[in-house]
Protein backbone atom coordinates (compact mmCIF):
# COMPACT_ATOMS: atom_id res chain seq x y z
CA UNK A 1 0.00 0.00 0.00
CA UNK A 2 2.95 2.42 0.99
CA UNK A 3 4.31 1.83 -2.57
CA UNK A 4 0.92 1.98 -4.37
CA UNK A 5 0.32 5.80 -2.65
CA UNK A 6 4.20 6.73 -3.40
CA UNK A 7 3.29 5.72 -7.00
CA UNK A 8 -0.14 7.81 -7.04
CA UNK A 9 2.25 11.09 -5.23
CA UNK A 10 4.32 10.38 -8.18
CA UNK A 11 1.66 10.98 -10.92
CA UNK A 12 0.18 13.80 -9.28
CA UNK A 13 3.34 15.45 -8.67
CA UNK A 14 3.36 16.23 -12.58
CA UNK A 15 2.02 19.41 -13.44
CA UNK A 16 1.10 18.10 -16.77
CA UNK A 17 -0.59 15.36 -14.98
CA UNK A 18 -2.53 17.34 -12.61
CA UNK A 19 -3.99 19.56 -15.01
CA UNK A 20 -5.18 16.32 -17.56
CA UNK A 21 -6.75 14.50 -14.47
CA UNK A 22 -8.19 17.54 -13.18
CA UNK A 23 -9.85 18.62 -16.66
CA UNK A 24 -10.78 14.83 -17.52
CA UNK A 25 -12.58 14.43 -13.91
CA UNK A 26 -14.80 17.75 -14.65
CA UNK A 27 -14.99 16.63 -17.95
CA UNK A 28 -16.66 12.86 -17.32
CA UNK A 29 -18.96 14.72 -14.70
CA UNK A 30 -20.20 16.67 -17.86
CA UNK A 31 -20.37 13.84 -20.20
CA UNK A 32 -22.46 12.05 -17.46
CA UNK A 33 -24.81 15.26 -16.77
CA UNK A 34 -25.35 16.02 -20.82
CA UNK A 35 -26.19 11.85 -21.21
CA UNK A 36 -28.68 11.86 -18.46
CA UNK A 37 -30.49 15.53 -19.30
CA UNK A 38 -31.03 13.96 -22.63
CA UNK A 39 -32.43 11.22 -21.90
CA UNK A 40 -34.99 13.28 -19.44
CA UNK A 41 -35.22 15.66 -22.03
CA UNK A 42 -36.55 12.94 -24.61
CA UNK A 43 -38.66 11.29 -22.19
CA UNK A 44 -40.61 14.56 -21.18
CA UNK A 45 -40.85 15.81 -25.27
CA UNK A 46 -43.03 12.34 -25.35
CA UNK A 47 -40.44 10.31 -27.24
CA UNK A 48 -40.30 6.58 -26.99
CA UNK A 49 -37.81 3.34 -26.93
CA UNK A 50 -36.61 4.49 -30.82
CA UNK A 51 -35.62 7.54 -29.85
CA UNK A 52 -33.29 6.74 -27.12
CA UNK A 53 -31.99 4.32 -29.23
CA UNK A 54 -31.13 6.72 -31.87
CA UNK A 55 -29.62 8.92 -29.47
CA UNK A 56 -27.23 6.07 -27.93
CA UNK A 57 -26.43 4.90 -31.31
CA UNK A 58 -24.98 8.00 -32.15
CA UNK A 59 -22.98 8.39 -28.93
CA UNK A 60 -21.00 5.38 -30.30
CA UNK A 61 -21.02 5.51 -34.01
CA UNK A 62 -17.85 8.53 -34.32
CA UNK A 63 -15.66 6.06 -33.11
CA UNK A 64 -16.71 3.16 -34.92
CA UNK A 65 -16.66 4.83 -37.95
CA UNK A 66 -13.45 6.70 -37.38
CA UNK A 67 -11.44 4.32 -35.31
CA UNK A 68 -8.91 4.01 -38.74
CA UNK A 69 -8.38 7.40 -39.39
CA UNK A 70 -8.23 8.53 -36.03
CA UNK A 71 -5.72 6.21 -35.18
CA UNK A 72 -3.59 7.33 -37.54
CA UNK A 73 -3.80 10.92 -36.92
CA UNK A 74 -3.27 10.62 -33.44
CA UNK A 75 0.16 8.70 -34.03
CA UNK A 76 1.31 11.02 -36.99
CA UNK A 77 0.86 14.73 -36.18
CA UNK A 78 1.66 16.56 -33.68
CA UNK A 79 -0.40 15.83 -30.52
CA UNK A 80 -1.12 19.56 -29.12
CA UNK A 81 -2.75 20.62 -32.43
CA UNK A 82 -4.59 17.44 -32.39
CA UNK A 83 -5.91 17.80 -29.30
CA UNK A 84 -6.66 21.26 -29.62
CA UNK A 85 -8.48 21.29 -32.69
CA UNK A 86 -10.29 17.73 -31.56
CA UNK A 87 -11.17 19.56 -27.99
CA UNK A 88 -12.88 22.79 -30.13
CA UNK A 89 -14.95 20.01 -32.16
CA UNK A 90 -16.06 18.49 -28.84
CA UNK A 91 -17.18 21.79 -27.50
CA UNK A 92 -19.15 23.05 -31.28
CA UNK A 93 -21.36 19.67 -30.38
CA UNK A 94 -21.78 20.50 -26.53
CA UNK A 95 -23.32 23.64 -27.28
CA UNK A 96 -25.20 22.95 -29.90
CA UNK A 97 -27.04 20.04 -27.40
CA UNK A 98 -27.85 23.20 -25.81
CA UNK A 99 -29.73 25.14 -28.47
CA UNK A 100 -30.93 22.17 -30.48
CA UNK A 101 -34.74 22.61 -31.48
CA UNK A 102 -35.37 19.13 -32.11
CA UNK A 103 -34.36 15.64 -32.19
CA UNK A 104 -32.94 15.91 -35.18
CA UNK A 105 -30.92 18.82 -34.11
CA UNK A 106 -30.08 16.79 -30.50
CA UNK A 107 -28.12 13.63 -32.31
CA UNK A 108 -26.65 15.67 -34.75
CA UNK A 109 -24.79 17.77 -32.69
CA UNK A 110 -24.45 14.70 -30.90
CA UNK A 111 -22.43 13.14 -33.63
CA UNK A 112 -19.99 16.32 -33.58
CA UNK A 113 -19.17 15.95 -29.82
CA UNK A 114 -18.60 12.50 -30.36
CA UNK A 115 -16.65 12.51 -33.47
CA UNK A 116 -14.50 15.50 -31.49
CA UNK A 117 -13.98 12.68 -28.72
CA UNK A 118 -13.24 9.86 -31.30
CA UNK A 119 -9.77 12.00 -32.08
CA UNK A 120 -9.41 13.21 -28.81
CA UNK A 121 -9.29 10.19 -26.71
CA UNK A 122 -6.46 7.94 -28.52
CA UNK A 123 -4.12 10.99 -28.47
CA UNK A 124 -4.69 11.36 -24.77
CA UNK A 125 -3.71 7.65 -24.53
CA UNK A 126 -0.79 7.77 -26.38
CA UNK A 127 0.84 10.87 -24.61
CA UNK A 128 0.04 10.52 -20.82
CA UNK A 129 2.93 7.99 -20.85
CA UNK A 130 5.63 10.37 -22.04
CA UNK A 131 4.27 12.77 -19.33
CA UNK A 132 4.49 10.34 -17.04
CA UNK A 133 6.95 8.08 -17.69
CA UNK A 134 6.54 4.71 -19.06
CA UNK A 135 7.10 3.59 -15.48
CA UNK A 136 4.32 5.17 -13.89
CA UNK A 137 1.91 4.66 -17.28
CA UNK A 138 0.14 1.85 -15.13
CA UNK A 139 -0.67 4.13 -12.03
CA UNK A 140 -1.82 6.97 -14.06
CA UNK A 141 -4.38 4.62 -16.17
CA UNK A 142 -5.57 2.63 -12.65
CA UNK A 143 -5.95 6.54 -11.13
CA UNK A 144 -7.82 8.34 -14.09
CA UNK A 145 -9.97 4.92 -14.29
CA UNK A 146 -10.55 5.52 -10.66
CA UNK A 147 -11.14 9.50 -11.08
CA UNK A 148 -13.97 8.75 -13.91
CA UNK A 149 -15.65 6.22 -12.19
CA UNK A 150 -15.84 8.25 -9.02
CA UNK A 151 -17.13 11.44 -11.18
CA UNK A 152 -19.92 9.38 -12.96
CA UNK A 153 -22.75 8.94 -9.77
CA UNK A 154 -22.00 12.72 -9.30
CA UNK A 155 -22.67 13.84 -12.70
CA UNK A 156 -25.53 11.81 -12.80
CA UNK A 157 -26.99 12.83 -8.76
CA UNK A 158 -26.10 16.17 -10.03
CA UNK A 159 -27.81 16.01 -13.30
CA UNK A 160 -31.47 14.83 -11.55
CA UNK A 161 -31.44 18.12 -9.30
CA UNK A 162 -30.57 20.79 -12.24
CA UNK A 163 -32.49 19.46 -14.48
CA UNK A 164 -35.79 19.18 -12.19
CA UNK A 165 -34.99 22.55 -10.61
CA UNK A 166 -33.59 24.56 -13.81
CA UNK A 167 -34.39 22.46 -16.78
CA UNK A 168 -31.70 20.30 -19.31
CA UNK A 169 -30.75 23.04 -20.58
CA UNK A 170 -28.60 24.16 -17.46
CA UNK A 171 -27.28 20.78 -16.99
CA UNK A 172 -26.15 20.86 -20.85
CA UNK A 173 -24.63 24.30 -20.39
CA UNK A 174 -22.29 23.18 -17.46
CA UNK A 175 -21.05 20.17 -19.97
CA UNK A 176 -20.25 22.85 -22.76
CA UNK A 177 -18.08 24.81 -20.25
CA UNK A 178 -16.50 21.59 -19.32
CA UNK A 179 -14.04 21.25 -22.00
CA UNK A 180 -12.39 24.83 -21.16
CA UNK A 181 -10.45 22.83 -18.91
CA UNK A 182 -9.44 20.31 -21.54
CA UNK A 183 -8.65 23.24 -23.57
CA UNK A 184 -6.28 24.41 -21.32
CA UNK A 185 -4.98 21.23 -21.03
CA UNK A 186 -4.36 20.68 -24.97
CA UNK A 187 -2.96 23.89 -24.74
CA UNK A 188 -0.49 23.66 -21.82
CA UNK A 189 1.00 20.06 -23.23
CA UNK A 190 4.75 19.69 -23.79
CA UNK A 191 5.91 16.42 -25.32
CA UNK A 192 8.50 15.66 -27.08
CA UNK A 193 8.03 12.52 -29.70
CA UNK A 194 9.16 10.97 -33.18
CA UNK A 195 5.72 11.09 -35.18
CA UNK A 196 4.39 7.94 -36.65
CA UNK A 197 6.30 7.97 -40.55
CA UNK A 198 2.69 6.70 -42.15
CA UNK A 199 0.64 9.07 -43.82
CA UNK A 200 -3.00 9.31 -42.30
CA UNK A 201 -4.36 7.73 -45.00
CA UNK A 202 -7.32 4.93 -44.39
CA UNK A 203 -10.25 5.16 -42.80
CA UNK A 204 -10.02 1.40 -41.82
CA UNK A 205 -7.81 0.55 -38.77
CA UNK A 206 -5.73 -1.71 -40.79
CA UNK A 207 -2.48 -0.57 -39.49
CA UNK A 208 -4.63 -0.62 -35.90
CA UNK A 209 -4.96 -4.37 -36.70
CA UNK A 210 -1.35 -4.86 -37.75
CA UNK A 211 -0.02 -3.01 -34.69
CA UNK A 212 -2.01 -5.66 -32.13
CA UNK A 213 -1.37 -8.46 -34.10
CA UNK A 214 2.17 -7.93 -34.10
CA UNK A 215 1.53 -9.08 -30.03
CA UNK A 216 -0.29 -12.03 -29.69
CA UNK A 217 -0.36 -11.96 -26.35
CA UNK A 218 -2.26 -8.93 -26.36
CA UNK A 219 -4.39 -9.41 -28.95
CA UNK A 220 -5.93 -12.57 -27.60
CA UNK A 221 -6.27 -10.57 -24.61
CA UNK A 222 -7.64 -7.75 -26.41
CA UNK A 223 -10.60 -9.95 -28.77
CA UNK A 224 -11.36 -11.43 -25.21
CA UNK A 225 -12.30 -8.67 -23.51
CA UNK A 226 -14.20 -7.18 -26.38
CA UNK A 227 -16.87 -9.48 -26.42
CA UNK A 228 -17.16 -9.47 -22.85
CA UNK A 229 -18.43 -6.04 -23.65
CA UNK A 230 -21.28 -7.28 -25.31
CA UNK A 231 -22.40 -9.84 -22.71
CA UNK A 232 -22.21 -7.33 -20.29
CA UNK A 233 -24.06 -4.47 -22.36
CA UNK A 234 -26.59 -6.52 -23.35
CA UNK A 235 -28.43 -6.79 -20.50
CA UNK A 236 -29.06 -2.79 -19.85
CA UNK A 237 -31.59 -3.31 -21.62
CA UNK A 238 -33.26 -5.84 -19.08
CA UNK A 239 -31.65 -4.71 -15.89
CA UNK A 240 -34.60 -2.52 -15.22
CA UNK A 241 -37.28 -5.29 -15.51
CA UNK A 242 -35.18 -7.59 -13.46
CA UNK A 243 -34.50 -5.81 -10.63
CA UNK A 244 -38.15 -3.79 -10.84
CA UNK A 245 -40.25 -6.29 -11.82
CA UNK A 246 -38.46 -9.84 -10.57
CA UNK A 247 -36.98 -8.58 -7.17
CA UNK A 248 -39.83 -6.07 -6.85
CA UNK A 249 -37.46 -2.96 -5.98
CA UNK A 250 -38.42 0.57 -5.54
CA UNK A 251 -36.83 3.61 -7.79
CA UNK A 252 -34.85 4.41 -4.62
CA UNK A 253 -33.64 0.64 -3.93
CA UNK A 254 -33.36 0.51 -8.30
CA UNK A 255 -30.90 3.35 -8.00
CA UNK A 256 -28.78 2.10 -4.48
CA UNK A 257 -27.82 -1.18 -6.65
CA UNK A 258 -26.87 0.71 -9.51
CA UNK A 259 -24.65 2.37 -6.69
CA UNK A 260 -22.99 -1.03 -5.75
CA UNK A 261 -21.88 -1.10 -9.52
CA UNK A 262 -20.16 1.86 -9.32
CA UNK A 263 -18.33 1.59 -6.01
CA UNK A 264 -17.23 -1.77 -7.01
CA UNK A 265 -15.50 -0.03 -10.09
CA UNK A 266 -13.57 3.04 -8.06
CA UNK A 267 -12.22 0.25 -5.99
CA UNK A 268 -11.19 -1.97 -8.83
CA UNK A 269 -9.93 1.03 -10.67
CA UNK A 270 -7.36 2.26 -7.82
CA UNK A 271 -6.70 -1.60 -6.51
CA UNK A 272 -5.26 -2.24 -10.32
CA UNK A 273 -2.59 0.34 -9.84
CA UNK A 274 -1.07 -2.35 -7.56
CA UNK A 275 -0.68 -4.99 -10.22
CA UNK A 276 3.18 -3.77 -11.52
CA UNK A 277 4.35 -6.73 -13.61
CA UNK A 278 3.06 -7.54 -17.19
CA UNK A 279 2.16 -11.61 -15.96
CA UNK A 280 0.11 -10.04 -13.16
CA UNK A 281 -1.28 -7.96 -15.00
CA UNK A 282 -2.31 -10.76 -17.33
CA UNK A 283 -3.07 -12.96 -14.87
CA UNK A 284 -5.40 -10.15 -13.50
CA UNK A 285 -7.23 -9.33 -16.67
CA UNK A 286 -8.47 -12.96 -17.26
CA UNK A 287 -9.35 -13.65 -13.99
CA UNK A 288 -11.48 -10.35 -14.67
CA UNK A 289 -12.99 -11.20 -17.32
CA UNK A 290 -14.10 -14.93 -16.33
CA UNK A 291 -15.36 -13.50 -12.88
CA UNK A 292 -17.82 -11.11 -14.33
CA UNK A 293 -19.81 -13.66 -16.61
CA UNK A 294 -20.11 -16.34 -13.57
CA UNK A 295 -21.01 -13.02 -11.46
CA UNK A 296 -23.62 -12.51 -13.94
CA UNK A 297 -25.38 -15.56 -13.89
CA UNK A 298 -25.52 -15.37 -9.92
CA UNK A 299 -27.14 -12.34 -10.71
CA UNK A 300 -30.06 -13.80 -13.06
CA UNK A 301 -30.80 -16.26 -10.02
CA UNK A 302 -30.40 -13.79 -7.45
CA UNK A 303 -33.23 -14.64 -5.27
CA UNK A 304 -33.61 -11.07 -3.46
CA UNK A 305 -32.42 -7.95 -3.70
CA UNK A 306 -29.49 -7.97 -1.39
CA UNK A 307 -27.70 -10.69 -3.37
CA UNK A 308 -28.76 -8.60 -6.49
CA UNK A 309 -26.64 -6.02 -5.38
CA UNK A 310 -23.99 -7.68 -3.94
CA UNK A 311 -23.29 -9.15 -7.18
CA UNK A 312 -23.79 -5.82 -8.83
CA UNK A 313 -20.78 -4.55 -6.89
CA UNK A 314 -18.73 -7.85 -7.62
CA UNK A 315 -18.90 -7.05 -11.65
CA UNK A 316 -18.45 -3.46 -10.91
CA UNK A 317 -15.13 -4.52 -9.31
CA UNK A 318 -13.72 -6.55 -11.55
CA UNK A 319 -14.75 -4.52 -14.87
CA UNK A 320 -12.57 -1.81 -12.87
CA UNK A 321 -9.53 -3.79 -12.48
CA UNK A 322 -10.25 -5.23 -16.34
CA UNK A 323 -10.69 -1.76 -17.93
CA UNK A 324 -7.74 -0.35 -16.00
CA UNK A 325 -5.21 -3.25 -16.38
CA UNK A 326 -6.08 -3.54 -20.39
CA UNK A 327 -5.01 0.06 -20.92
CA UNK A 328 -2.08 -0.30 -18.67
CA UNK A 329 -0.96 -3.12 -21.02
CA UNK A 330 -1.50 -1.37 -23.78
CA UNK A 331 0.09 1.17 -23.07
CA UNK A 332 3.57 -0.45 -22.39
CA UNK A 333 3.29 -3.60 -24.95
CA UNK A 334 2.26 -1.41 -27.78
CA UNK A 335 4.97 0.57 -29.29
CA UNK A 336 4.89 4.88 -28.95
CA UNK A 337 4.24 5.02 -32.54
CA UNK A 338 1.09 2.83 -32.89
CA UNK A 339 -0.57 3.47 -29.31
CA UNK A 340 -3.33 6.20 -31.00
CA UNK A 341 -3.75 3.93 -33.57
CA UNK A 342 -4.62 0.71 -30.90
CA UNK A 343 -6.14 2.79 -28.71
CA UNK A 344 -8.61 3.84 -31.63
CA UNK A 345 -9.32 0.12 -32.57
CA UNK A 346 -9.98 -1.14 -29.34
CA UNK A 347 -12.42 1.97 -28.56
CA UNK A 348 -14.34 1.53 -31.51
CA UNK A 349 -14.53 -1.98 -31.38
CA UNK A 350 -15.99 -1.79 -28.09
CA UNK A 351 -18.42 0.64 -29.03
CA UNK A 352 -19.26 -1.32 -31.96
CA UNK A 353 -20.38 -3.65 -29.44
CA UNK A 354 -22.61 -1.28 -27.05
CA UNK A 355 -24.29 -0.66 -30.54
CA UNK A 356 -25.03 -4.52 -31.00
CA UNK A 357 -25.63 -4.94 -27.85
CA UNK A 358 -28.80 -2.17 -28.33
CA UNK A 359 -30.61 -4.89 -30.18
CA UNK A 360 -29.32 -7.80 -28.76
CA UNK A 361 -30.50 -7.38 -25.35
CA UNK A 362 -33.74 -6.38 -26.28
CA UNK A 363 -34.48 -9.31 -28.52
CA UNK A 364 -33.23 -11.50 -25.55
CA UNK A 365 -35.45 -9.52 -22.99
CA UNK A 366 -38.47 -10.11 -24.95
CA UNK A 367 -37.91 -13.69 -25.81
CA UNK A 368 -36.78 -15.15 -22.54
CA UNK A 369 -37.48 -13.14 -20.13
CA UNK A 370 -35.36 -10.95 -17.53
CA UNK A 371 -33.89 -13.75 -15.94
CA UNK A 372 -33.21 -16.27 -18.82
CA UNK A 373 -31.44 -13.16 -20.31
CA UNK A 374 -28.81 -12.85 -17.48
CA UNK A 375 -27.86 -16.24 -17.55
CA UNK A 376 -27.45 -16.86 -21.46
CA UNK A 377 -25.16 -13.56 -21.62
CA UNK A 378 -23.34 -14.66 -18.15
CA UNK A 379 -22.55 -18.33 -19.92
CA UNK A 380 -21.80 -17.01 -23.51
CA UNK A 381 -19.63 -14.99 -21.56
CA UNK A 382 -17.77 -17.55 -19.91
CA UNK A 383 -17.22 -19.53 -22.59
CA UNK A 384 -15.61 -16.33 -24.75
CA UNK A 385 -13.35 -15.98 -21.04
CA UNK A 386 -11.83 -19.69 -21.63
CA UNK A 387 -11.97 -18.91 -25.08
CA UNK A 388 -9.57 -16.46 -24.30
CA UNK A 389 -7.19 -18.06 -21.11
CA UNK A 390 -6.45 -20.84 -23.71
CA UNK A 391 -5.57 -18.25 -26.84
CA UNK A 392 -3.36 -16.01 -24.29
CA UNK A 393 -1.56 -19.46 -23.19
CA UNK A 394 -0.85 -20.32 -26.41
CA UNK A 395 0.25 -16.93 -27.24
CA UNK A 396 2.57 -17.29 -23.90
CA UNK A 397 3.95 -20.31 -25.37
CA UNK A 398 4.42 -19.77 -28.91
CA UNK A 399 8.20 -19.38 -29.62
CA UNK A 400 9.72 -16.65 -31.88
CA UNK A 401 10.99 -12.85 -31.03
CA UNK A 402 7.83 -11.59 -29.05
CA UNK A 403 9.17 -14.40 -26.47
CA UNK A 404 12.65 -12.67 -26.02
CA UNK A 405 13.46 -10.04 -22.94
CA UNK A 406 11.92 -6.27 -24.13
CA UNK A 407 16.22 -5.48 -23.99
CA UNK A 408 17.10 -8.11 -26.83
CA UNK A 409 14.30 -6.84 -28.95
CA UNK A 410 14.65 -2.90 -28.68
CA UNK A 411 17.60 -2.17 -26.48
CA UNK A 412 20.79 -3.94 -28.22
CA UNK A 413 23.02 -1.72 -28.29
CA UNK A 414 22.50 -0.94 -24.31
CA UNK A 415 25.57 -2.39 -22.89
CA UNK A 416 24.20 -3.39 -19.05
CA UNK A 417 24.80 -6.62 -17.04
CA UNK A 418 21.07 -7.09 -17.45
CA UNK A 419 21.09 -6.98 -21.39
CA UNK A 420 24.26 -9.26 -21.90
CA UNK A 421 22.91 -11.51 -19.50
CA UNK A 422 19.74 -11.91 -21.15
CA UNK A 423 21.22 -12.26 -24.71
CA UNK A 424 23.97 -14.84 -23.38
CA UNK A 425 20.49 -16.96 -22.60
CA UNK A 426 18.76 -16.37 -25.83
CA UNK A 427 22.75 -17.23 -27.66
CA UNK A 428 22.86 -20.67 -25.33
CA UNK A 429 19.50 -21.69 -26.26
CA UNK A 430 17.55 -20.98 -22.70
CA UNK A 431 14.80 -18.32 -24.15
CA UNK A 432 12.06 -21.07 -23.75
CA UNK A 433 12.49 -20.97 -20.18
CA UNK A 434 12.68 -17.21 -19.80
CA UNK A 435 9.36 -17.07 -21.48
CA UNK A 436 7.34 -18.61 -19.24
CA UNK A 437 4.91 -16.13 -17.17
CA UNK A 438 6.62 -16.96 -13.90
CA UNK A 439 10.72 -16.53 -15.10
CA UNK A 440 11.37 -13.40 -15.59
CA UNK A 441 13.16 -10.03 -13.73
CA UNK A 442 14.12 -9.88 -10.61
CA UNK A 443 12.50 -6.62 -10.65
CA UNK A 444 9.39 -6.59 -12.62
CA UNK A 445 8.44 -3.04 -11.42
CA UNK A 446 11.33 -2.53 -13.91
CA UNK A 447 10.51 -4.54 -17.28
CA UNK A 448 10.71 -2.70 -20.49
CA UNK A 449 7.79 -3.09 -22.55
CA UNK A 450 7.75 -5.07 -25.89
CA UNK A 451 8.42 -2.46 -28.33
CA UNK A 452 8.54 -4.70 -31.42
CA UNK A 453 6.51 -4.19 -34.20
CA UNK A 454 8.07 -4.63 -36.89
CA UNK A 455 7.39 -8.63 -36.73
CA UNK A 456 3.81 -9.41 -38.26
CA UNK A 457 2.67 -12.29 -35.92
CA UNK A 458 -0.29 -14.34 -36.69
CA UNK A 459 -3.49 -13.04 -35.30
CA UNK A 460 -4.07 -15.06 -32.33
CA UNK A 461 -7.44 -13.57 -32.01
CA UNK A 462 -10.25 -12.78 -35.00
CA UNK A 463 -12.55 -9.85 -34.65
CA UNK A 464 -15.21 -11.19 -32.35
CA UNK A 465 -17.04 -8.69 -31.24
Amino acid sequence: MKRLLHEYAGVLAVPQARLVLGAGLASVVGDVLAMVALLLRLHDEGHGPYAVSALLVCFALPLVLTMGIAGSVADAHDPRRVLVAATLVQALGAVGLVVAPSLAWTCVSVLVLQTGFAFANPVWSAVMPLVVGEDLSGTYVSLSQGLRSIASPIGAALAGVLVQHWGSQVALGINAASFVGLLAAALALRVTRTPATRPATSFLPRDGLLALRANPVIAALVFGVVPIILTVEAVNAVEVFLVRGELGASPAQFGLAEACGGVGAVVGSFAAAAVRTRDRRILGLLIGITATPIVQIAQGMAPHLGVYAVCTMAIGLALGVVNALIFALLLHEITEGDRGKVVALVSGLSRTTTIAALAIGGALGTQLGARTAYVVCGSVGLLIAVTAALRVRSALRKPGGDDLPACVRSWKDDESAECQDAEQQVEGGTSHAMRRPGVRSAQPHQERPDRDSGRQHEDEGGLQR
